[in-house]
């Protein structure tokens, strides 16, 4: 395999499995090596430090060294928040006390440690910020200097999803549903503006039996004033039999575009590091 400093290495950090990608430079990037490394699954339970540590490991091979490198981060590791537009915010220092103050009212002190981010569609509209454990980037980081990786990117997967796909969600007044396994999110736009933003569990099992109810129970979290008209659903590890249309909004699937190397069936379990731009 013929490796240059010009590839990109994609990856992504889940609680039950690392992924690593590896592409060409150039208008048509080929793909030149991928693998998924399972977390052990009793030291997955303990959260983010048994991924960094496989992620450690799986570094150390010669096919993603020396290439700038983009990493995903799971949204089982982020917490996110839709805050409130406020004239009276000016700088970065102040908007960063807002959102902080609004992580401190959820989550409790905690949240006065952690690494915040925000991001909105101009002036006078909300914002989604999300918050990252400190210490989960700082072991990022210290194991790309260890492994001579260089770590160009570490993205929070709502917003390197939602990235991904905006110019394919054309609507005044839809939703961008997100899925990975354990965890589904919907975050809601109209005119132009964040509206809404809700989390859930997602059973592993039976799926395609709970999905419909469970986005009536997130639409209804939302606490919207008028339902949405179109949902955009990029959920790669669903079956598409689960989607079946009822009353309400229409569901609009954003399927995954093939992929040079990468067979169509591959395609679901390697969907969060190909987000990462």
């Amino acid at each position: 395999m013929s490796l240059s400093l010009n590839d990109r290495v994609k990856m992504a950090l889940c609680p039950d499995r690392v992924i690593l990608m590896r592409f060409s430079h150039g208008l048509h990037p080929h793909l030149l090596a991928k693998c998924i490394v399972p977390c052990p699954e009793v030291e997955a339970a303990s959260g983010w430090p048994a991924a960094v540590a496989v992620l450690r490991e799986a570094l150390k091979a010669p096919e993603w060294q020396k290439a700038a490198t983009t990493l995903v981060i799971s949204n089982h590791f982020v917490r996110y928040l839709l805050i409130p537009w406020n004239d009276q915010l000016s700088s970065d220092e102040e908007w960063l006390a807002m959102v902080r103050h609004c992580f401190r009212q959820v989550y409790g002190d905690a949240a006065e440690r952690w690494e915040c981010r925000w991001s909105g569609g101009g002036f006078g509209m909300p914002l989604i910020a999300s918050a990252i454990d400190p210490e989960l980037l700082l072991a990022l980081h210290q194991v790309a200097q260890e492994t001579g990786v260089k770590l160009d990117s570490v993205q929070p997967y709502l917003m390197a999803a939602f990235n991904h796909w905006r110019r394919r969600m054309v609507s005044d007044n839809g939703c961008f549903l997100l899925t990975e396994p354990g965890r589904i999110g919907l975050a809601c736009f109209h005119d132009g503006q964040w509206g809404g933003l809700v989390f859930e569990p997602l059973p592993p099992s039976d799926t395609a039996a709970v999905l419909p109810e469970l986005l009536q129970r997130m639409l209804l979290r939302l606490e919207m004033g008028e339902a949405p008209h179109d949902i955009f659903a990029f959920a790669a590890e669903v079956p598409e039999s689960a989607w079946r249309q009822t009353d309400g909004p229409t569901i609009r699937l954003l399927p995954l575009e093939p992929l040079p190397g990468l067979p169509p069936e591959a395609g679901a379990e390697y969907a969060m590091a190909l987000m990462g731009e």
